[in-house]
């Protein structure tokens, strides 16, 4: 029976999560500009979206570097 390298584990985890933020990020971006398009002028109700997608990119931004360390 093979085990994986803990290093190894730890890289496919990462891997996972840059996937999955990435295409949340994609998501909250496609989101945010039909929020904006349809909106009324006024109405401020895409901050929350434009709040969610900051702090996605900064958690990717954030798992790319932890990633470099984990190399």
């Amino acid at each position: 029976m093979a085990f994986a390298a803990p290093s190894c584990l730890i890289q496919q985890h990462l891997l996972q999560l840059s996937t999955a933020l990435m295409e949340r990020c994609e998501q909250l971006q496609l989101h945010l500009a039909e929020q904006i398009d349809q909106l009324p002028l006024g109405n401020e109700s895409w901050l929350q979206t434009e709040r969610e997608l900051v702090a996605a990119e900064q958690a990717l931004d954030r798992l790319h570097h932890a990633s470099q360390w984990a190399i």
